[in-house]
């Protein structure tokens, strides 16, 4: 009897025993004090059918009320939670999805009070791309600057974008917007500018290239400047001497007139350029840096000789060359003729007289030492006999000219003094 109530008696403490151990269990876990915590949950999306876009609708996060344990709460705040969205249910338009995060493990604990948002409306439209301009739209410069900007160029001035198609297709242009003060120096310049799209388009390339050029602010001045020759050359002149010249000059150096005086009007001969030539040449205007040519008055002018100052009274005369006559005739009365190209001796006007022939001139032999005393000796009758002697030979016929005169057989005086009167 004893051994039974003993064994009844331990049961009876096992039983107390372990409802001790249980109700301390049950403390340690719930039966502590609980409270009320809100988390965030980063939302990701999938599923999303081809050929659509989310425009409207999509959160990043939502928040969610739990009740729970305060060391298990503590617990879940320091840990990452992501929340699946599927969208594979999602058509063209507007699509109603509710939210429960019940079924997620890591709530399975805790009692959930409140989800915000309960649900996700999403707005849905087709995918598209087209290729759109871009536009320039630089800042102005301070009115007290001074420069002004010039030659802005877009590189690529064409863009792709992509996204839901109502977007898309109102793009006409997209705006690039540059503040040129950032690099206010004279000169070319050129920055990457990144292109501002709407929300949820996509831009191919994301950036373009600006280039522009801050040219100094300049102001119109007429000039009057003296046409001078390149070489400096005497020998021509130029008709009109003088030209009237409008230039644009930065308006700092408007009145500086070491400035103005670099302002010069010059003309080149053209290349084969000869003496007594003239040419319309069109002039050279020399600019200092910083100045532009707006125009010219007269374009052209008229380059001459100085043989030719005034072209109505022209007088020229070719140079003396291998090719031409004497310019001196030295009172010999030559024709004065210029040998061209096709010229030939028939073109020269001879003498009408008959011209002496070779025949027609006879030498008289020469005598010796005797014979040249004899003559000495014959005294006034030689100069006589030598005269009719050369007057015979002039009227004799070529053909007989080989066959001695009778005087000059008979006397070797004559004949001696004759080739002396020719010579005289």
């Amino acid at each position: 009897m004893s051994s039974i109530n003993n064994s009844r008696l331990q049961t009876v403490l096992s039983v107390l025993l372990s409802l001790v151990i249980a109700t301390g269990l049950w403390y340690l876990v719930v039966g502590r004090d609980h409270v009320e915590t809100q988390v965030e949950l980063r939302v990701e999306y999938r599923g999303l059918p081809d050929g659509l876009i989310i425009r409207e609708g999509m959160v990043n996060h939502i928040s969610v009320r739990l009740r729970g344990s305060a060391e298990l709460l503590r617990n879940l705040h320091s840990r990452d939670l992501v929340y699946t969205v599927d969208l594979s249910g999602v058509q063209r338009g507007a699509t109603a999805l509710p939210l429960a995060v019940d079924s997620m493990p890591d709530f399975k604990a805790f009692e959930i009070l409140e989800i915000m948002p309960s649900r996700l409306v999403l707005e849905a439209d087709a995918l598209t791309e087209r290729v759109v301009p871009l536009e320039n739209k630089m800042l102005p410069l301070p009115e007290d600057s001074p420069y002004l900007i010039s030659h802005a160029i877009l590189e690529p001035a064409f863009v792709t974008v992509k996204g839901p198609e109502t977007q898309v297709n109102s793009l006409d242009r997209l705006v690039v917007v540059y503040d040129p003060t950032k690099n206010a120096s004279e000169g070319p310049h050129e920055a990457n500018v990144a292109i501002v799209a709407p929300p949820q388009v996509e831009i191919t390339p994301p950036v373009t290239t600006l280039r522009y050029s801050l040219d100094l602010k300049t102001k119109n001045v007429t000039l009057k400047r003296e046409v001078q020759l390149d070489n400096e050359d005497e020998g021509y002149s130029v008709r009109p001497d003088s030209a009237e010249v409008e230039i644009s000059v930065p308006e700092a150096l408007v009145e500086d007139r070491d400035y103005l005086d670099a302002v010069r009007v010059i003309v080149r001969q053209p290349s084969g350029f000869m003496p007594g030539d003239s040419a319309e040449v069109t002039p050279i205007v020399m600019l200092p840096s910083g100045s532009g040519l707006i125009s010219i008055d007269p374009p052209t002018v008229m380059l001459y000789s100085r043989t030719d100052i005034d072209p109505e009274n022209r007088a020229w005369a070719p140079a003396e060359s291998i090719f031409s006559l004497p310019s001196s005739n030295f009172g010999m009365k030559l024709p004065a003729q210029r040998v061209s190209g096709n010229f030939s001796l028939s073109d020269i006007n001879l003498p009408s007289a008959a011209m002496p022939q070779p025949n027609d001139l006879k030498v008289q032999p020469a005598l010796s030492g005797d014979e040249k005393k004899k003559n000495a000796s014959a005294g006034g009758t030689a100069p006589a006999a030598a005269t009719r002697t050369a007057q015979a030979a002039a009227a004799a016929p070529a053909g007989n000219a080989a066959s001695p005169a009778p005087a000059e057989t008979k006397s070797p005086a004559s004949a001696a003094t004759a080739p002396q009167k020719t010579q005289d």
